[in-house]
């Protein structure tokens, strides 16, 4: 028992728990922000006594708090069982204890720091709306009901949920053995239960993990029921991680793994000998380029990463297009079939979340796996750094042919394939229905092109975008380092972000003559603007217009290969790790 508690202490006590907490507490403030900012002002009623209770009951069911759940509660202690067996820590571990206390430990250490993480974070954030609230909370006429049961259950909900997503992303990672898993996979199966629900189940409430931390749905016993099922599911997945880690821990099958680490075979290399030879022309150097382009390709077989960027795209495409797709059901209407792709990322916030990913995705660009000496010594770097070029170029458009393919399947099931804008399309651009849902469904893109034409436009724009931010990352990570390289990317898409013609009339307070100059300006100077659709000159304004915004990014694209080339001669390769595997 001393064992299992020791676990338990190393997971409540311990830095990443008391960011997970911060985390839950910080989303909470932000969804209660605009309501604090509004009462402080005097713009709101008078608070009635309880109004901090009211408050922190309606921010629990925000979006981003829901959102946080299944991300905050796999922080603490998750990946603790895949780091003690990778890192070696567990053999010296096992000799003090038995393999069912260690299996134990492990598995009530993650269930209870993603819990109480959760719950010390609500309570925290419920403190601070009391501290902030009581000051202005008055009296009425009648007693106001204490909503501290209310309350209480959903501390035990939350509590709950945090404990089951935690066990999962334990169990997931059990079976992989892999740490991005630990993090990534309850995020991963929420949404993807939440896409079921919500596009094809739509009575099966109990299958949207967020009905049970809000209650909606025909719950018995005042939602307690919720509790129990959330209980049980806690029970079911603990029992399950005990089943996996115990048949992993097994010595007959550590002795067997490591075996086959140590007969592991060496990389493939290609027999054509690539020394550099005089005489050699352009096609043998085009072979070397696709040699090395195969060999980056063949990293992907087998790493948790590439399958979570991937994963993560499908995600937040269903996301993105959730709104559309929502329209058009309450609308009874149906959507043409890239109409989805079009309506979710003609809007510059939405490509700068969906670019964003190719960081996890090029995050160990260069790759210097073992196999990467081999090609270094029969030929060129210049060579060597175009078949890095030519991957970096084809991943990124396989990426977009994703975004693509995943925004359009989607919603598959209330569409067609027609060359012609649907009625949805109609009700949102010429009623001005697409402003209070927020879809940048503009008469222009309606009366300009047509759906084909459209999506190919925006997908070319997306295309050039995502390749400048990816050739940046890597001339910044050659030039710098892996850290220079993120930071590099985040600055692109930052950049973008700011150049708004949004922003600077809130913050600049600009009159009304001058937005006009400033979005003129800014659609010219911001990349991020470059890659939207509707900023674009149709005829009418100062705007840039397609061809000068394709000109300005195939230039730049080609100055980032100079610099890539020219950085190269000067990289020093460091093959002391194994950068490649991660």
């Amino acid at each position: 028992m001393r064992h299992i508690w020791a676990d338990v202490k190393r997971a409540v006590f311990s830095r990443s728990f008391l960011l997970a907490a911060l985390g839950m507490a910080l989303c909470l403030m932000i969804g209660a922000f605009q309501d604090l900012y509004r009462l402080f002002r005097m713009d709101w009623p008078e608070a009635l006594f309880g109004y901090h209770e009211e408050l922190f009951l309606r921010c629990l069911e925000g979006e981003l708090v829901l959102f946080a759940v299944p991300i905050l509660s796999a922080v603490p202690y998750t990946a603790a069982f895949v780091e003690d067996v990778k890192s070696g820590y567990l053999k010296p571990y096992l000799t003090r204890t038995t393999v069912d206390r260690y299996v134990w430990g492990k598995s009530l250490g993650a269930a209870l720091s993603g819990g109480l993480a959760l719950a010390a974070g609500m309570a925290l954030a419920l403190f601070l709306f009391w501290l902030l609230c009581a000051p202005v909370e008055v009296y009425g006429e009648w007693a106001v009901p204490s909503k501290l049961p209310e309350i209480g259950l959903r501390l035990v909900l939350f509590f709950l949920s945090g404990a089951l997503w935690a066990t999962v992303g334990l169990l997931f990672s059990g079976l992989t053995q892999n740490v991005y898993l630990a993090y990534a996979s309850p995020f991963i199966l929420y949404y993807v239960l939440i896409i079921l629900q919500e596009r094809y189940f739509r009575d099966a409430f109990m299958l949207n993990p967020q009905n049970y931390l809000t209650m909606h749905g025909a719950w018995p016993l005042q939602g307690k029921s919720a509790a129990l099922t959330l209980l049980s599911l806690v029970i079911l997945f603990q029992l399950l991680f005990f089943l996996t880690a115990q048949n992993e821990l097994r010595d007959d099958k550590r002795q067997r793994r490591a075996f086959s680490s140590l007969a592991a075979r060496p990389p493939r290399i290609p027999k054509r000998d690539f020394r550099p030879r005089k005489g050699f022309g352009p096609v043998r150097e085009l072979r070397q380029v696709l040699a090395v382009v195969r060999y980056n390709f063949r990293m992907w077989r087998g790493n948790m990463r590439i399958y979570l960027t991937f994963a993560l795209a499908f995600i937040l495409c269903f996301l993105l297009s959730d709104k559309a797709a929502s329209f058009a059901y309450d609308m009874g209407t149906a959507m043409q079939a890239f109409e989805p792709f079009v309506w979710t990322f003609g809007d510059a916030n939405s490509i700068l979340l969906i670019s964003l990913l190719l960081v996890l995705l090029f995050v160990d660009m260069p790759f210097l796996g073992a196999g990467v000496p081999y090609y270094l010594v029969r030929m060129r770097r210049r060579t060597w750094a175009w078949g890095q070029l030519v991957y970096l170029t084809l991943a990124t458009l396989l990426y977009m042919l994703f975004i693509f393919a995943a925004t359009s399947l989607i919603c598959a099931q209330n569409s067609f394939i027609g060359n012609m804008w649907s009625e949805t399309a109609a009700i949102l651009g010429y009623s001005g229905a697409g402003k209070a849902v927020a879809l940048p469904a503009l008469v222009k893109t309606l009366e300009m092109s047509r759906p084909y034409e459209c999506a190919e436009t925006i997908f070319l724009l997306m295309l050039l975008y995502t390749l400048v931010l990816s050739l940046i990352m890597l001339l910044c990570k050659l030039q710098k380092g892996r850290s220079a390289g993120i930071v590099g990317a985040f600055g692109f898409s930052l950049f973008g972000l700011l150049l708004n013609p949004a922003f600077f009339k809130d913050v600049m307070h600009l009159p009304d003559d001058l937005v006009y100059k400033a979005n003129v300006i800014v659609g010219w100077a911001s990349p991020l603007n470059q890659a939207t659709y509707h900023m674009h000159n149709f005829g009418y304004d100062l705007l840039p217009r397609l061809r000068d915004t394709y000109m300005i990014f195939g230039g730049l694209i080609l100055l980032l290969f100079l610099l890539v080339q020219l950085s190269i001669r000067r990289y020093s390769f460091n093959f002391t790790g194994t950068e490649g595997s991660l």
